[in-house]
This record gives C-alpha cells, sequence and structure tokens, in this order.
C-alpha cells in the first residue's frame, strides 16, 4: 500500500518525538511519495541507543544537521559520534551565535515571515541540502534542527512540493510538529528568551504563508531549486527518487 496514514509515518523513539517519514503522500498526477527515503525528526542530542539502533534498522545512513554551531556545542548530536551514519552539518541560519531564533528574523511578525527570510537569505545553504539529496538518491536520508519544525520544516515543504504533493498535506505535515513536540517544548524553552517563545507554535498559517510566497516569486519549489543553483536533471534526479 502506498498511502501511509499519520500514525505510519510517525516514527516512535525513546527522545526524538517529532521524527517522522515523508513517504505516502499523494501527488496531484496519482503517483505517492516513497517511504524509507527522506525522514524528519527533532534534535538528536538525548536519543537512546535504541533510537540510533532503530533508525539504522529504518534503513537511515545519511543525517543533516540544519543546526547553528550554538546548538551543536550546548547539545552535541549522537550521530555524529555513531559510524553507521555519515553526519554533514549545514547551518542554515549561517550564525555561530544563534539559539533557535536569529536577531534578524525578529522584526517578522510571525514564522511565515521567518521561512521567507530563510528561503531568499539562505539558499547557498538550501542548495548544499539538496546536493546532499541528490548525492545520496538511493539512501535513506535524516534531516533535523532542534525541534524538527522551522529549518526541518521549510526543507520538507520543498521537498513534498517538488513531489507534487497538495498544498494541504504540506500544511498539514508541517503542522503535526507542535502537538509531537510537546515533550520538548519545555526543554527547548530553556534557550529561548520570553519574546521567541511564540515561534515554537506551528499553526498552519505560516506554512501558508511561505508557500504563497514560493507561488508568487517563484511558481513553484521546482523554479526555485533552479533559482539557487541546481540544473532540471539534477531536481529531477531528486524529485525521481522521491516518487513512485
Amino acid at each position: 500500500m502506498l498511502y501511509m496514514t499519520r500514525e505510519e509515518r510517525y516514527i516512535s523513539l525513546d527522545h526524538m518525538p517529532n521524527t517522522r517519514d515523508l513517504g505516502g503522500y499523494e501527488t496531484q498526477d496519482g503517483h505517492y511519495t516513497k517511504a524509507h527515503h527522506f525522514v524528519r525528526a527533532s534534535g538528536p542530542y538525548e536519543c537512546s541507543d535504541h533510537d540510533l539502533d532503530k533508525l539504522y534498522d529504518y534503513g537511515v545512513r545519511v543525517t543533516i544537521d540544519l543546526r547553528s554551531d550554538f546548538e551543536k556545542k550546548a547539545m552535541a548530536s549522537r550521530f555524529s559520534e555513531d559510524d553507521r551514519f555519515e553526519n554533514i552539518e549545514i547551518n542554515l541560519l549561517d550564525t555561530e551565535v544563534v539559539k533557535v531564533v536569529p536577531e534578524e528574523v525578529k522584526e517578522y511578525k510571525d514564522l511565515g515571515g521567518v521561512y521567507i527570510y530563510a528561503l531568499e537569505a539562505h539558499k547557498q545553504q538550501i542548495k548544499e541540502v539538496f546536493d546532499v539529496f541528490l548525492n545520496h538518491l538511493y539512501d535513506c536520508v535524516l534531516f533535523h534542527c532542534s525541534a524538527g519544525k522551522d529549518r526541518t520544516g521549510i526543507i520538507s515543504a520543498l521537498l513534498l512540493d517538488l513531489a507534487g504533493c497538495h498544498d494541504y498535506d504540506i500544511v498539514k505535515d508541517y503542522s503535526e510538529s507542535y502537538s509531537n513536540n510537546m515533550e520538548i517544548i519545555e526543554q527547548l524553552e530553556e534557550n529561548m528568551d520570553e519574546a521567541t517563545r511564540a515561534y515554537l507554535n506551528s499553526s498552519p498559517r505560516y506554512m501558508m504563508i511561505m508557500i504563497d510566497f514560493l507561488r508568487e516569486h517563484y511558481g513553484s519549489a521546482y523554479s526555485y531549486l533552479l533559482d539557487i543553483g541546481l540544473t532540471e536533471d539534477e531536481i529531477n534526479d531528486i524529485k525521481d527518487s522521491f516518487i513512485i
């Protein structure tokens, strides 16, 4: 069965509560996204040996850490200590001192603006992420930030849009993060001040704002990826690896 429910996509782990497969979504032309290829996750800084074993058994071979240098120093990734995984670090926020929300985005009214900022300000880093996908077309790649919601959510939305998924599924996939993260929100709040704790929310409206911006300025994730430097052949290879 190609379709997967939310429960089937969710990967239950001891200490990575927002970990889930991007497979099993129907595309607008009747295909489905492939399971065991792209996994989105929260930070692996407290994951157990059992979690690492379960992810390896699930098929994960490559991990991408999207966190800032500050986050990695404060909460080291266990993937970096396990030679079964190829751990790649790409600082999506491009600053050494950021905790969870960069100073530059605080001028925006909500997270929708944060995501637009990331799309525009960090095209090189996003291209680096997709270069990893291109270099691992046949591997299961897990990518994560701290909560697995914002930076991870941007990459997930681009992948799902590239595959041709419906907007409502892209938004639904994003909005699941808040309920999944309830048990780690208190820990994340320790690295945030009062003014930025609101950024832990994941209202569907925030992702809708990003999608609207993507449509208005680029048309699609495909065109966005062309704009940031990938070729048509490279984009098609990533897309084809992700759909059945």
